[in-house]
């Protein structure tokens, strides 16, 4: 039987497109998935949901989104999570296992991921860890006017992945690891992976039917970088690498 999928990622890393990937293989993304306006990311509605009502629960008020995730904060909410009535969540979950096999995904678990394992059937679930090309992140966290420096977005990712990681590792979980370019620049074999580490038969027909861009090339180019270039230069002073400072866009 195949197992249920898990990607953990610190989001912008192409996980909407290896999810959708996933979906031909028969993964079930949920009733309703979210949609942003220019794409679908088959983030189950109600995982995002839950996420956000756990993170409501814990009084997180960071902003995850902008400041960088150390180890101490996610454990910190693990271990507040212990008085929390987790009831709503186990009912999600088993909703969930009717439709086995299935994916969730969402940059939120990079948070709560600790708090669904103390209800996952661990050992039958896979996980993908996912990450994106530095300067490729960089450039679309700009060019979706969340400013922040090169230096921040290199720190920012690789928190979150080593977090994952560390969580990955004391719960004896294997994973496997891909950055969103695998899939872009060396799709056959990035889909040979997939196939291998999950056990199932996807093929590059799967790919060209749920993945609209060229393949064997970067999804941002030069002018995809000047541009990036020109809105972080206007908004400078407003980047996010300044501890408490509000983000400004022009």
């Amino acid at each position: 039987m195949k197992k249920n999928v898990i990607i953990l990622t610190h989001g912008w890393t192409g996980s909407s497109a290896f999810a959708a990937l996933l979906g031909e293989a028969g993964y079930w993304h949920g009733d309703n998935t979210f949609k942003k306006p220019d794409y679908d990311t088959y983030e189950n509605i109600k995982l995002v949901e839950l996420n956000n009502q756990l993170l409501t629960e814990l009084n997180f008020a960071g902003d995850r989104e902008h400041e960088i995730i150390s180890s101490e904060i996610v454990d910190e909410l693990a271990r507040k999570a212990a008085a929390l009535d987790l009831t709503p969540y186990r009912a999600f979950l088993e909703n969930c296992q009717q439709h086995k096999p299935w994916i969730w995904k969402d940059p939120r678990l990079a948070l709560t991921i600790r708090i669904w394992a103390k209800l996952l059937p661990m050992e039958e679930v896979a996980f993908i860890i996912l990450t994106r090309d530095s300067e490729q992140a960089w450039i679309t966290s700009n060019l979706r006017r969340h400013i922040q420096s090169y230096a921040f977005t290199q720190h920012y990712n690789a928190a979150i992945t080593d977090n994952l990681k560390k969580f990955l590792n004391e719960n004896q979980q294997d994973y496997i690891e891909f950055e969103f370019e695998d899939l872009q620049l060396t799709p056959e074999d990035t889909i040979a992976k997939l196939n291998n580490f999950l056990n199932i038969d996807l093929t590059m027909d799967n790919l060209r039917s749920v993945y609209k861009f060229p393949l064997y090339k970067k999804s941002k180019g030069l002018k995809d970088k000047l541009l990036a270039w020109l809105i972080y230069l206007k908004n400078y002073r407003y980047r996010y690498d300044i501890p408490g400072q509000k983000q400004k866009n022009n």
